[in-house]
């Protein structure tokens, strides 16, 4: 029971619910941060003071899920955030309006699929037939239903799913709803040193899973400065993670503590480390996109997808500029 508290302590975080910010018209940019992992570049750009020194005036805003972020964005409630490739590419497949401004950071390392720790399955072909926690329609959903399974010879209909948000998975796999599933971290890694779960495998033999950063597009016409300056920062983080990462993880782990997680520098150590830096949106970003569609189109999420490689809405220029003036590489 005290484990399973702990865990539930550390799911506060990720679980907890948006708050709208302001109206951008103060000229203050609405920044929207993940509860998991990916977004800790918001929290180390905050809590290091590097948007500060940069003159940017915001507010921050912590989601459970980068879904709800591309959403808050379309109905201009939010001017940045993060989410997955598979919701962003749903969304302008759709006609939606939001603008892809760069890549969050490549997490295919942070991601993983798990067992109880008490299970025999060595392999997912162990788990043909098994309940699988995941949330559908996620780029990680995605990654698993077209990389992963194939890879192991299997289908997709192999593996019925609990459509779930993180913060349930792992509490799916210990009463029994689920027997396998995908989560992320700092979840993951809490949850196996309480013993509650076991890592088979994460992603990075499959997919290059990402996170796509977007913008709001009426904020980006109007204040591009905030972005400029908002990216500094942010870069500025990744710098951090880079060259100091046991600062990156004291500093993070702070922040998790102060809302009730008896999170552990170590432990975060162990997890940030596992974020890629992968910010661009290159060439073969926007092929990804495309394939990505065509997918989506078979699962019929979406009736058809626009060319990524020649979309208005993918535009990293104020990054790549921000980039460049602090020496980013």
């Amino acid at each position: 029971m005290k484990r399973l508290v702990g865990f539930a302590l550390a799911a506060a975080f990720v679980a907890s619910t948006f708050v709208v910010a302001t109206p951008a018209e103060s000229a203050k940019l609405r920044i929207g941060a993940h509860r998991a992992l990916m977004g800790s570049f918001e929290v180390i750009s905050h809590r290091m003071g590097y948007w500060k020194k940069e003159g940017l005036k915001y507010t921050m805003s912590h989601f459970k899920q980068g879904k709800l972020m591309r959403n808050a964005i379309i109905q201009n409630n939010l001017d940045t955030g993060t989410t997955g490739f598979s919701p962003f590419t749903t969304a302008i497949s759709k006609g939606a309006k939001v603008t892809a401004i760069g890549v969050t950071a490549n997490i295919c390392g942070m991601v993983a699929i798990i067992v109880p720790a008490k299970s025999k399955a060595k392999s997912l072909k162990d788990l043909k037939g098994s309940v699988f926690a995941n949330k559908k329609g996620t780029s990680t959903d995605f990654a698993f239903q077209f990389y992963v399974v194939p890879a192991h010879g299997l289908k997709r209909s192999d593996f019925p799913l609990l459509s779930v948000r993180t913060t349930e998975r792992i509490a799916a796999l210990v009463s029994g709803a689920a027997q396998a599933a995908m989560v992320g971290e700092p979840q993951g890694e809490i949850a196996r040193e309480q013993g509650l779960i076991r890592y088979l495998e994460d992603l990075c033999k499959y997919d290059n899973t990402r996170m796509m950063h977007v913008g709001n597009p009426q904020t980006l016409k109007k204040h591009p400065d905030l972005y400029y300056r908002y990216f500094r920062g942010w870069l500025k983080a990744h710098q951090l993670l880079k060259n100091d990462p046991e600062t990156y993880a004291k500093v993070y782990t702070k922040a998790l503590q102060e809302v009730g997680d008896k999170a552990k520098v170590s432990t975060t150590l162990k997890v940030v480390k596992k974020l890629k830096t992968e910010v661009f949106l290159s060439d073969e970003v926007k092929k990804y996109l495309n394939d990505m569609g065509d997918k989506q189109i078979q699962l019929g999420w979406i009736k058809s997808r626009p060319d990524f490689t020649k979309s208005p809405h993918l535009d990293d220029s104020i990054l790549r500029r921000a980039a460049k003036d602090i020496g980013f590489n």
